[in-house]
């Protein structure tokens, strides 16, 4: 049975997760400046003071909450790329499922991430943080391409990695539809991979074709 400590300790825990969600809520709707000592606890249910308890300053909240979300989202990816696969995957697969991530994960949710990966970025005590996220997200990429047969893909990834990167911020303007999004994503995955396994003299010839007098 757990002692009264413990009960203690474990529903300090709580309130203090309580309070990092309500703040990344907020952080979704407005930014920064919508996260207030006031606005977190009222999201949060809990008494006007309960976010001076257990934290410092407001910045220091926010810093706190976009370190969790971060941290827990580099574990994610981390777990998903230490899972062992079963059976083959192609090129083809992979389209697929980028197309159902892009259903599933609306274009609110990839601004979400973004604007948290750059309010991180920024954020001289989590940048480190921040590196470690990108290097989960390029291991990612390197297991998912050597499932599908790529040699040597550690190069690949990084590059991959700003490609999806930059979808996110596009998918933010509604330029393209949700379907087209995927379809020119997925089209430009594939390139860069079908470059990558040519090699640089293949593509060299290619583009030598295009332009034979290069300035």
């Amino acid at each position: 049975m757990a002692t009264r400590a413990q009960l203690s300790q474990e529903r300090s825990r709580l309130r203090r997760d309580e309070l990092l969600a309500a703040a990344i809520e907020l952080f979704a709707e407005g930014g920064s400046r919508a996260i207030t000592h006031r606005a977190v606890a009222a999201r949060a249910g809990l008494p006007p003071a309960t976010t001076t308890y257990y934290f410092e300053s407001i910045d220091d909240l926010i810093r706190e909450a976009l370190g969790e979300h971060l941290a827990h989202w580099t574990s994610q990816l981390k777990a998903l790329t230490q899972l062992g696969f079963d059976g083959d995957m192609s090129l083809d697969d992979v389209a697929r499922f980028i197309a159902h991530v892009f259903a599933v994960r609306g274009p609110e949710i990839a601004g979400l991430e973004l604007a948290i990966f750059l309010a991180a970025a920024r954020t001289p005590e989590l940048r480190e943080s921040s590196r470690r996220s990108v290097e989960a997200f390029e291991s990612f990429a390197v297991a998912t391409l050597e499932r599908v047969g790529v040699q040597e893909p550690e190069s690949l990834s990084a590059a991959i990695v700003a490609l999806l990167t930059g979808t996110a911020m596009r998918r933010q303007s509604g330029r393209y539809s949700e379907q087209e999004e995927a379809l020119l994503l997925t089209t430009a995955i594939r390139n860069l991979v079908a470059s990558h396994v040519l090699g640089t003299e293949a593509v060299d010839r290619a583009l030598a074709k295009i332009h034979p007098h290069p300035l």
